[in-house]
């Protein structure tokens, strides 16, 4: 079986892949980690979402009622993969709005999305993802953080973490535990959306490993939020939770930003030379190279059946899990050949005046590091594929 795009999805690629070289800087820092958070990236980024918005991409697969243009989904997975590729700023927030778009779209009222979808349109409210607790990271069925009714709204009191660009945030989405003694776990929560400027709330910013500042931590307490704010049923938060969760496992970015990478790696190899041969010509290199290229092919064709799946209305839980799994595992397998490729230079990180490709590789080995707990660790990858992919009785 032969596998391509037809020529429209083929145009829109093209098209999404010359606004990226148009719209970003020629020195952008184009790491594969998400960038140091300074102003002068947010503003960076800010422009570069403005840009995204004019061309209407932030809602173009929306219905027309919203002040979408009804397009397929297979162009939101194109965008995502020039995006990654050219290694984009606020990608983490492009994410977002896909997923805050697709909670309103599917279990908001039509007051909450006439309220909140012309601000995620137009590029200007940012939201954050309010899902791990310090004790319920990939299991969300174990989220604490308390929602009482009281009155005509609901005291939020608890902690979230790894709340990704909470600091730059207007909006958050999260699922709250409005009912502790319901006899399922899964109707325990609801989902809410919490205006960030609301007192109560205090957020901290967590430098990761590789030095980036982008994580926070979220705490609440005695936070008031309006009754009109729940989106969905009561109890039913577990479903909205599980429908965004496969948005953010799905997508081409895993392809496009290792290949990327690839790229760089290859032009190295063919310009360093050692005891005179370039590293190009040394048969392990060589090896290792062609190695990640086939694996980047296939995470791709992964991808792309997600977008497929998707597109057509069938569950894409088993395979996003899939692609998750394979694309995460991926990434930190080419960060380890880029370390072994660069040899005692890839200890440099950027800013180092030694280091090699900018020290982004040294900087994507560190970051790559927590890939594979984000968005639900392997363990939970692999435990969807075989019970919901393959049908297997859960041990």
């Amino acid at each position: 079986m032969e596998f391509r795009l037809t020529e429209e999805q083929e145009r829109f690629l093209r098209e999404a892949n010359d606004f990226m070289a148009r719209q970003l800087p020629a020195d952008w820092l184009r790491g594969g980690a998400p960038e140091d958070e300074t102003d002068e990236w947010w503003e960076v980024s800010r422009r570069f979402l403005d840009a995204l918005a004019e061309k209407g991409w932030l809602s173009h697969t929306w219905p027309k009622a919203y002040g979408g243009k009804e397009r397929p989904l297979m162009e939101d997975a194109l965008l995502g993969e020039a995006m990654a590729f050219y290694k984009a700023p606020a990608m983490d927030y492009w994410y977002r709005w896909k997923m805050i778009s697709a909670l309103l779209m599917h279990f908001g009222n039509e007051e909450q999305k006439k309220r909140h979808l012309p601000g995620i349109a137009s590029g200007r409210v940012y939201w954050c993802q309010g899902f791990s607790e310090t004790g319920a990271g990939s299991d969300l069925g174990a989220v604490q953080v308390r929602a009482e009714e009281k009155d005509d709204c609901f005291v939020v009191n608890g902690q979230k973490i790894w709340t990704s660009g909470a600091h730059r945030s207007q909006w958050c989405f999260a699922p709250l535990m409005t009912d502790p003694n319901a006899e399922k776990r899964s109707r325990r929560l609801s989902m809410f959306l919490i205006d960030m400027k609301t007192p109560g709330i205090t957020v901290n910013r967590l430098e990761s490993l590789e030095g980036a500042a982008h994580l926070c931590e979220t705490f609440f307490d005695d936070v008031r939020v309006p009754k009109e704010n729940m989106v969905g049923e009561r109890g039913r938060g577990w479903l909205g939770a599980m429908a965004l969760v496969n948005i953010e496992r799905s997508g081409l970015g895993s392809a496009s930003l290792t290949q990327r990478i690839l790229e760089e790696l290859v032009a190295h190899a063919k310009e360093t030379k050692l005891n005179g041969v370039p590293l190009s010509q040394n048969p392990v290199i060589r090896h290792k190279l062609a190695q990640m290229a086939i694996e980047i092919q296939v995470c791709r064709m992964l991808a792309y059946r997600t977008a497929w799946v998707q597109a057509t209305g069938q569950d894409v839980t088993s395979v996003g899990a899939m692609v998750k799994l394979y694309g995460s595992e991926l990434m930190q397998r080419l960060s380890s050949t880029g370390m072994q490729i660069l040899g005692p230079h890839a200890q440099l990180v950027p800013g180092s005046r030694a280091a090699k490709l900018g020290g982004l590789v040294a900087r994507d080995y560190m970051w790559n590091l927590s890939i594979t707990i984000a968005a639900g660790t392997s363990e939970i990858q692999r435990l969807i594929i075989a019970t919901m992919g393959l049908g297997l009785p859960r041990m």
